[in-house]
């Protein structure tokens, strides 16, 4: 091993030792979820079924990478918070809802791609149909929470730190535009608009389609407010003024928006995003 790297090693340890603090339920889970993502990517090297084109193990796999970066940055977002807060009776309550939510939502995904079946839009019976609808309440849960979350972390800091602004925005732009297009989504069918019913040609990753409109796409840039504004907030330099990194931070905020927005609007007309 590189010297070097040696006396990083105590840091790095010391650095996911505090993480770990400022919610271990929330941290447990993205690891756990981690763990998760990369059990799928090996169940899809030797098992060769597909559906809509693709490995079957490929939606509980990205559904696995997302709840990673979802609580991953619930659980940064918990030192904006008051040590009691989320150990208060209420606060368990904020904890848990997206634990159990997400646990159920792939439980019921990985046993349906198992057996080489569709867990979305698959209204097929109505056990299927009633999974489904279950499926979107805990669906509609785990975006509440954030706006819980935002006002809780609003009233506890100051909105002038732009750092603070960014999370707050980022939360509460996820809960309105990806709960929103997520809505929209859940109750249209199907993720395809005027597309191919397949992701076997899809862009590289997502699997959105090529060939037509996507609701996953703005479903996506929806989800992900939570973590692009806080980052933008961060990568502005230390040295500028607060009230220029809070007006950049708005900017991007209301830009962020209407991409997301342009997108949704892209896929309802059936275009894709990336052709």
């Amino acid at each position: 091993m590189n010297t070097q790297v040696l006396p990083l090693l105590p840091s790095v340890a010391a650095g996911v030792q505090e993480f770990k603090r400022l919610q271990p339920l929330w941290y447990q889970n993205t690891v756990g979820w981690g763990v998760f993502f990369l059990l799928c990517l090996l169940l899809a090297a030797v098992d060769d079924r597909t559906l809509y084109g693709v490995s079957v193990w490929s939606k509980p796999a990205k559904f696995a990478l997302s709840l990673v970066a979802y609580f991953g940055t619930l659980t940064w977002f918990a030192r904006f918070l008051q040590p009691q807060t989320l150990n208060s009776l209420s606060g368990r309550a904020l904890v848990w809802i997206p634990v159990v939510m997400a646990g159920f939502e792939m439980l019921y995904m990985t046993t349906m791609a198992a057996m080489a079946l569709p867990s979305h839009f698959n209204v097929s019976t109505p056990f299927h149909a009633l999974m489904y609808s279950l499926m979107g309440f805990g669906a509609v849960c785990m975006v509440l929470v954030l706006g819980w979350l935002a006002a809780l972390v609003a009233r506890q800091n100051s909105l002038s730190n732009p750092l603070v602004l960014a999370v707050v925005l980022g939360l509460v732009l996820t809960l309105l535009l990806g709960g929103g297009f997520g809505g929209y989504l859940g109750g249209a069918g199907s993720h395809w608009v005027q597309a191919p019913a397949t992701d076997a040609d899809g862009l590289a990753l997502f699997n959105w389609s090529r060939a037509g409109g996507d609701l996953r796409v703005a479903h996506f840039f929806g989800m992900h407010a939570m973590q692009a504004l806080p980052l933008f907030a961060l990568l502005l330099p230390v040295r500028w003024p607060q009230h220029v990194k809070t007006a950049l931070v708005i900017g991007f905020a209301a830009a962020y928006s209407a991409f997301s927005t342009v997108t949704f609007v892209q896929a309802v007309q059936g275009q894709p995003f990336l052709a």
